[in-house]
């Protein structure tokens, strides 16, 4: 029986030195199947997340610190956020957000009347209006394709940062009690601008999962004269009510998860309740420039970030 020399096979002859290795290394005549190319990370599956993922509260966080000084919901930069830098696909992204925003949005809300930032007439009747536009549009929002959801949402979000830009130059309207109505009075008075922001507003929400805080705004700075910084109180305010109903919307469709949901909302929630309490200390042109960038920027995100 001959000897298998160093190197040599069992039969006594040479290796055969082909290629066939994965890595392109020569094989002993073994016939290795060459593995497929694995897909880039933003095609990776979603695989879920079921702690609190530290990297995604930090991220979250240092958001949440911006979203409360501007007074924003700020759904679609942690929409953006969440498909770039997490790879989490459209629709769960969007439902994520809304929930987060509810959190969010409570939170700084109490914070911004508890500073004296919010009218709280408006800020009630906006969110008790926007519950039904909200509900609307997240129906439509689960059958909407995802590439054309981001596309929609980050372009109405550049749209409305211009619109604050032109309206913020100009000082708000007035809209003073002149006959001393009683609160009742003012109530009924208040109820058809205020159902039309929020019926508006809140179908965007759903709809669009950005927050629409730039329509809120603009709705509040024309159609009832508020000043800009209880615009950014109020603003936060009734978000709570329609991002509540938008999420609630997208869970009834499976696209919330808990994990996820929780890691967001302790970032977000903390980071706008200490941003919050620096809106009424800061120069009104630093929240105006705040307000225009901010929604440049989250608009900016979406349309760059893959379906």
């Amino acid at each position: 029986m001959p000897a298998s020399g160093s190197g040599g096979t069992l039969d006594g002859s040479a290796p055969s030195g082909r290629r066939d290795g994965v890595d392109g290394r020569a094989t002993l005549g073994i016939n290795c199947p060459r593995l497929p190319a694995q897909p880039l990370a933003r095609c990776r599956p979603w695989r879920g997340i079921t702690t609190l993922d530290p990297s995604v509260v930090a991220v979250m966080f240092l958001l949440g610190l911006l979203l409360g000084f501007v007074g924003l919901g700020g759904a679609g930069f942690v929409t953006a956020l969440l498909i770039i830098l997490f790879h989490v696909p459209v629709h769960l992204s969007f439902g994520t957000a809304l929930g987060a925003m509810f959190v969010s949005a409570a939170v700084g809300g109490w914070s911004h009347l508890r500073e004296g930032n919010v009218d709280p007439m408006a800020g009630v009747q906006i969110g008790l209006a926007g519950i039904l536009g909200a509900y609307l549009g997240g129906g439509l929002a689960l059958a909407t394709g995802g590439d054309t959801l981001k596309t929609l949402a980050g372009s109405t979000l550049i749209l409305n940062s211009m619109v604050i830009y032109l309206r913020t130059r100009m000082a708000p309207g007035s809209r003073s009690n002149p006959c001393g109505l009683s609160p009742l009075a003012s109530w009924w008075r208040e109820i058809p601008s205020s159902a039309a922001i929020g019926l508006v507003s809140g179908f965007g929400s759903g709809f669009l999962s950005i927050g629409t805080a730039p329509w809120v705004q603009v709705g509040l700075l024309i159609l009832k004269g508020t000043d800009l910084r209880r615009t950014v109180g109020t603003t936060m305010f009734a978000l709570a009510f329609m991002s509540l109903t938008g999420a609630v919307r997208f869970a009834q469709g499976g696209q919330i998860e808990p994990g996820l949901l929780a890691a967001v909302v302790v970032g977000l929630s903390c980071g706008s309740f200490i941003g919050a309490k620096f809106t009424k200390r800061a120069p009104r042109p630093l929240v105006r420039v705040a307000m225009i960038v901010t929604p440049i920027a989250a608009g900016s995100l979406l349309l760059v970030a893959p379906a």
